[in-house]
């Protein structure tokens, strides 16, 4: 069991749930992020709550409580949305922090740094079939590179390492435009969300679910250094969109089709989730249907 651990972007909309389940376990967490203005987290003796950069490790040296640390969990990443997805600089600077947050483990003795990861990574497998790219190519690159470079150096010093690799997260608290939240967003105004053909293979797991995961890989011995975490269950993204539109009963507002293929092709052999369940059971416990009925519920509450 986990006793200490430390979370970067702890005030996101992963972090902050991730934070949550960690102190309803009994986990005293170091929370770090750039601003707590807007908290998600409560005040309370089991968390510290550091306003600080990944750029300003020195600084985290001297805030961070003296103790053993189980793990670090390093979800912060800036331009995962809008005009800096695709911007070079911003995503170089995402990979350095996390080289940051490898040397302030192995500084301060944490025992496993843990780091988010991406299935848009596996668009980069795509990329020599490409003309043109969108934004989000940029962003599965670097996070691609991340993760080389943090396997790396992380072998090379003697720390524990695990890249997770989320898929695509859905679910109560998510506002950040991913693929649920615009097609929900969309719908419930009553407008059309519009997307490609939808005929690629797909995957989307249930926040909660993922977390579940994502505690037991700091928990439990973990053999690999890269884990994907997803559903089980991938289905062709047109099924998955068609569903959506049923249950939010919108299903002629989902307009598949209208957009150009991007070009970036999956398998189902990227959502293969036989080795996370190997190293920590069965965590997946919501089923698609119920997950987005559960979100369609909490997004007509807001």
């Amino acid at each position: 069991m986990m006793k200490n651990v430390i979370v970067t972007g702890a005030n996101g909309f992963i972090g902050s749930t991730l934070v949550n389940n960690l102190l309803k376990n009994g986990v005293k967490v170091v929370a770090i992020d750039i601003s707590f203005a807007a908290p998600r987290i409560p005040d309370c003796d089991k968390v510290v709550k550091l306003e600080v950069g990944l750029d300003e490790i020195e600084k985290l040296k001297s805030l961070i409580p003296t103790g053993e640390y189980d793990a670090m969990y390093h979800l912060a990443w800036a331009g995962v949305n809008g005009p800096s997805k695709a911007d070079p600089t911003v995503q170089l600077n995402n990979i350095q922090l996390g080289i940051n947050c490898a040397q302030l483990c192995k500084a301060i003795g944490v025992k496993k740094l843990l780091c988010a990861g991406t299935v848009a990574e596996q668009a980069v497998h795509s990329l020599p079939n490409l003309s043109q790219t969108s934004g989000g190519m940029m962003y599965g690159v670097a996070k691609h590179c991340a993760h080389l470079m943090l396997e790396d150096y992380c072998k090379n010093i003697g720390l524990q390492f695990v890249w997770m690799q989320f898929s695509n997260i859905y679910g109560v608290g998510n506002k950040t435009g991913n693929l649920v939240s615009y097609t929900l967003g969309e719908l419930l105004k009553g407008n059309e969300a519009t997307f490609g053909p939808a005929a690629q293979p797909y995957d989307f797991i249930y926040v909660d679910d993922l977390l579940e995961a994502v505690y037991r890989l700091g928990a439990s011995e973990t053999k690999q250094a890269c884990y994907y975490i997803g559903s089980g269950s991938p289905r062709i993204l047109k099924e998955y969109l068609l569903k959506i539109g049923e249950l939010a009963v919108m299903q002629d507002k989902v307009g598949i089709g209208i957009r150009p293929d991007d070009g970036i092709k999956y398998d189902f052999t990227m959502f293969d989730i036989t080795p996370l369940k190997e190293a920590i059971g069965d965590y997946v416990s919501t089923p698609f249907e119920e997950g987005i009925k559960k979100t369609i519920n909490w997004l007509k509450e807001q």
